[in-house]
This record gives C-alpha cells, sequence and structure tokens, in this order.
C-alpha cells in the first residue's frame, strides 16, 4: 500500500493497526477444506464470507472473503485474528464493540462493518452446532 493511501486512511479515522491488518490482508483469502464456511450481506450490501478449520471446539485456523469496503476487510481481517487459537465459547461473545476496540479505532461510520463481522461469526458458530447434532 503507498504512503498517500495510508494517509488517507489514517484521515479517515482508520488506526495504524488497522491499516497494518489493510496492507498486509491478514488472513484473506480461500481456505482449503474448511470445517465450516459461512456468508453474510451486510444491509449496506458488503457480503463477508468466512471459513474456520475446528478441531473439536478449537479454531486452529480463520480465513476471509469479501465484497466491500476497507471497514469491512479491516473488521473481518481483524476478527479472524481474535478468534483463531480460541475454543467456541470463547469467542461466542464476541460483539461489533470487541472488534472495533481491537481495531484501536476505525471511523464510526464503519462501526456497521465490525458488525457484519461478529454476526458472521456467531452464523459460524449456529451452522458448526448445527453440524453436531
Amino acid at each position: 500500500m503507498d504512503e498517500m493511501r495510508k494517509e488517507l486512511l489514517s484521515a479517515l479515522g482508520y488506526s495504524d493497526k488497522a491499516i497494518h491488518l489493510l496492507d498486509t490482508e491478514l488472513h484473506y483469502g480461500v481456505m482449503e477444506n474448511p470445517t465450516v464456511h459461512v456468508k453474510h450481506q451486510a444491509g449496506c450490501g458488503d457480503v463477508l464470507f468466512l471459513s474456520l478449520d475446528l478441531d473439536g471446539e478449537l479454531i486452529r485456523d480463520a480465513a476471509f472473503q469479501f465484497v466491500g469496503c476497507s471497514g469491512l476487510q479491516s473488521s473481518a481481517s481483524a476478527l479472524t485474528e481474535m478468534i483463531i487459537g480460541k475454543r467456541i465459547p470463547e469467542v461466542e461473545g464476541i460483539r461489533m464493540i470487541d472488534v472495533v476496540k481491537w481495531l484501536e479505532g476505525i471511523p464510526e461510520n464503519k462501526y456497521e462493518c465490525a458488525e457484519a463481522a461478529s454476526i458472521t461469526l456467531r452464523k459460524a458458530i449456529e451452522h458448526w452446532r448445527e453440524m453436531q447434532n
């Protein structure tokens, strides 16, 4: 990412941490043979796909794909980083504000992106539980 884009994102309210996630595209991509793969479409039209590799309740890996904005990308990247290596009961309570705090700042009008990420996680957990029954 060039310096001009980083400066623009910073001026818009993205933290250095959020900009780093956007720059590195952390956990962005296709996961081969995920245990769970879900899709969520936010009210704004953005779409988030979340893939989880689970060993029982342990989240061994997570990846995402998206069609949307920098807010959704940084929120999804943060969410995956927050949950890898944790167990389902540890992460099922993650909400929008947890993602925003973890990012250390995104524009307030992008909080809906953090909400979309947390909703997608809840959908993934619900789908996993359905698969267990």
